[in-house]
């Protein structure tokens, strides 16, 4: 029996990578007569480099780089030996993960380090890269980005603007002379499973800057900036991408490539199932294992569970989810053949957290016989 084992990262606990291989670790204890295709997940976010590097042949490009709060850390990011292109995953210089908790501020945090990034990748060659956008801590627009790659955005008196967004209301001119000129040769793809536009109620400000550090009198400030920032782009360059699909991923990223370097903003998950073939090993295993930190009714609107679930239903395999809680009263059975919660144990969420590892074996040693019943 070849079983697929193919999670999402459990948020606040466990990778994907680490996941799948205490599952296939547990199973393999119980059932020695048992194959496991070892397939972690992402989607742009958190682990897409894991992810990919498991599959792709390919090295990591370790540099220095500016955090969300501007200090030099050590980073990396993947360059695909076949093409060649590069992986980006912003959120190893724009992320949350990377502040405590008081320092969050979305007025003053900065995408810089993705420029940086960036002008590694062109400078070594790569033709194609994907920058796969989430958990980030920033919301403006891509602008630090783009100003680590030659972008000068000027005032009425030609002068260069501050660092944060703030500067924004002051912005009149936007002088892209400068851009690295490898970026003319290069496809920028930016992978995102978010489809919030760059601004207004369902925008990057209105719905993600909360959990980045803003107040609720906030809000309408920071969207304002970036209505700002987006009336001036489409005054210099004739374009409007602040209503695309996508565009106000990780707080705006999306639109400031797409806006100004010409990035195509592309599904985040369709991308990375594709580099690790995720189809085909759907169809050569007989029981599928997903899962990740919550499922809930969002789980259904596309997110990597529900999408691998479609795949092992368009190949008849059964498909097993796996998660450390699950939203009440709602419907699995039409997508999953039986779920399992880490809070069935009779813990708190946080205890969950802490033990995910532990538990997630336990719970797999303990269910076997269930879970692979075809």
């Amino acid at each position: 029996m070849k079983v697929l084992i193919a999670p999402n990262y459990f948020k606040g606990s466990l990778s994907s990578v680490k996941a799948a291989d205490i599952i296939s670790n547990a199973l393999k204890l119980v059932c020695s007569d048992i194959t496991t295709i070892v397939c972690p997940l992402a989607d742009g976010g958190d682990g897409t480099i894991e992810a990919v590097h498991m599959v792709q042949d390919g090295s990591l490009m370790h540099i220095k780089v500016h955090d969300p709060l501007c200090r030099i850390i050590e980073s990396s990011w993947l360059m695909i030996d076949k093409y060649p292109a590069a992986i980006i995953e912003s959120a190893r210089t724009n992320g949350l993960s990377l502040l405590k908790e008081n320092e969050y501020n979305p007025f003053i945090t900065t995408t810089y380090g993705i420029g940086e990034f960036i002008n590694d990748a062109v400078n070594k060659g790569c033709e194609k890269i994907i920058v796969g956008v989430g958990g980030s801590a920033t919301n403006d627009a891509g602008f630090g980005a783009l100003r680590a790659l030659g972008a000068k955005f000027l005032d009425i008196n030609n002068q260069e603007i501050g660092k944060d967004i703030s500067s924004f209301k002051n912005l009149f001119k936007i002088d892209i002379s400068g851009l690295n000129p490898a970026l003319k040769n290069t496809q920028i793809l930016v992978a995102t499973d978010v489809k919030n536009q760059l601004t207004g109620k369902n925008g990057a400000s209105f719905t993600y800057a909360k959990q980045k550090g803003a107040k609720q009198e906030d809000l309408e400030t920071l969207d304002n900036l970036l209505s700002h920032f987006a009336d001036i782009c489409t005054q210099e360059f004739g374009l409007d991408k602040r209503y695309e699909e996508g565009s106000g991923a990780a707080g705006g990223l999306s639109y400031g490539l797409a806006e100004i370097l010409g990035a195509k903003i592309i599904n985040g998950f369709d991308t990375v199932a594709d580099l690790i073939g995720l189809e085909q090993k759907v169809k050569e295993s007989d029981i599928v294992i997903t899962g990740e930190g919550r499922i809930d009714q969002q789980t259904l609107w596309g997110k990597a569970p529900f999408r691998v679930a479609e795949l092992a239903k368009k190949y008849e395999k059964p498909c097993i989810a796996i998660a450390g809680s699950i939203e009440e009263n709602i419907d699995l059975s039409s997508y999953f053949k039986s779920v399992y919660t880490l809070l069935d144990m009779n813990i708190s969420k946080q205890e969950a957290i802490n033990r995910a590892d532990e538990l997630l074996k336990d719970l797999i040693i303990k269910n076997h016989n269930k879970i692979l019943q075809n």
